[in-house]
């Protein structure tokens, strides 16, 4: 029995509700602390420097206070972090370069903590390029009221202190992204797996709201299976599974994604393409497995196509790609039926 037999309509709606009810990411939590914590560190110099009358550098501070809680609660609230990060680093550096601009070297110390949260912002090259022009800015500045002794030893320690950073930001980068390969990726196909197909409904879902575009799913599933398994041994299993999959990619576009939904279910995710266009990829696939030499005796499949309805949620889309799937493998398999409700 497929795993969406499992779900009640009602269970689509509630799944769907806690995943978009997920914990923050960890870009949504960088934002918001090192937004919190800028605004929190300035707030006392600006309130004194607003006693003692210095208005042009309590300006400044007042900007920087005003923009980063200004972050924070826009991220807080809409949870979108891409422009957001951009805008936090540029407010770090000029915040930077305003405050050395005014004062001199005795804020020079500034940099360190804008270094840190830039690096911590964007992705390490991109840091780099906010990082270094900054550096090379407020060099005059320094230069003209610093002793040598002094601006040697800031540049020697701050120039160690990007490289550092810069190691560590690219390393723990390198790691997020095998993590996420790991947690999203079937480890034997190389498909995507259940929770990126889950996340990717989603994303189309809320994508199609924004701006409809055409979109269908293709639920595939091997006929008799079970029975390759039985006769020929796991290992015999796990080879069809990976030439089914060769053979999908090798047929769908780029903007196509192929997922491992259960142990020999498939759900193929074909963007901008309607019922008919996805019935002819359906078609095509089920057509070039039969005729393929994958195993000992032949591998046919069965398939449900369905259109997305801007009415639905993205877990009942998949649900009528499954029934329409169950028809297919009613009507004698290694056939493909259609969704036109």
């Amino acid at each position: 029995m497929s795993p969406l037999r499992r779900f009640s309509g009602e269970q689509y709606y509630d799944q769907e509700f806690l995943m978009q009810q997920q914990i923050r990411t960890t870009e949504e939590w960088v934002v918001m602390t090192i937004s919190l914590l800028g605004a929190v560190s300035i707030s006392p110099f600006m309130v004194m420097r607003l006693l003692q009358g210095d208005w042009l550098i309590a300006t400044l501070d007042a900007f920087a206070v005003f923009a980063m809680a200004t972050i924070f609660v826009y991220v807080r609230v809409r949870r979108k972090t891409s422009l957001m990060s951009h805008l936090l680093a540029l407010v770090s550096a000029l915040a930077l370069l305003g405050t050395v601009e005014l004062r001199g070297s005795e804020q020079v110390f500034w940099a360190y903590p804008s270094v840190l949260a830039i690096f911590f912002l964007l992705r390490p090259w991109l840091a780099l390029a906010y990082v270094v022009p900054t550096l090379l800015i407020i060099f005059p500045v320094i230069f003209a009221d610093m002793e040598l002794t002094r601006l040697a030893g800031f540049y020697l320690t701050i120039t160690a202190t990007v490289g550092f950073t810069f190691v560590f930001a690219f390393r723990t980068r390198q790691q997020q992204q095998k993590l996420l390969q790991l947690a999203t990726t079937d480890a034997l196909t190389g498909a995507g797996n259940r929770r990126a197909l889950e996340e990717s409904l989603l994303q189309a879902v809320a994508q199609y709201r924004r701006a409809p575009v055409a979109m269908s799913l293709i639920l595939l599933d091997l006929d008799n299976f079970k029975l390759f398994n039985d006769e020929y041994g796991h290992e015999e299993g796990d080879h069809i599974l990976t030439q089914v999959t060769r053979i999908i990619r090798q047929r769908i576009r780029r903007t196509d994604n192929v997922f491992r939904f259960g142990g020999e279910e498939f759900v193929i995710m074909a963007t901008n393409t309607k019922l008919e266009e996805a019935a002819k990829l359906a078609e095509e696939l089920r057509k070039e497995i039969a005729n393929a030499s994958i195993s000992h005796k032949k591998v046919t499949i069965s398939l449900g196509v369905a259109e997305y309805h801007g009415d639905e949620t993205g877990f009942e889309w998949l649900g009528r790609a499954d029934k329409a799937m169950y028809q297919a493998k009613a009507s004698g398999r290694n056939s493909l039926c259609l969704d036109h409700h």
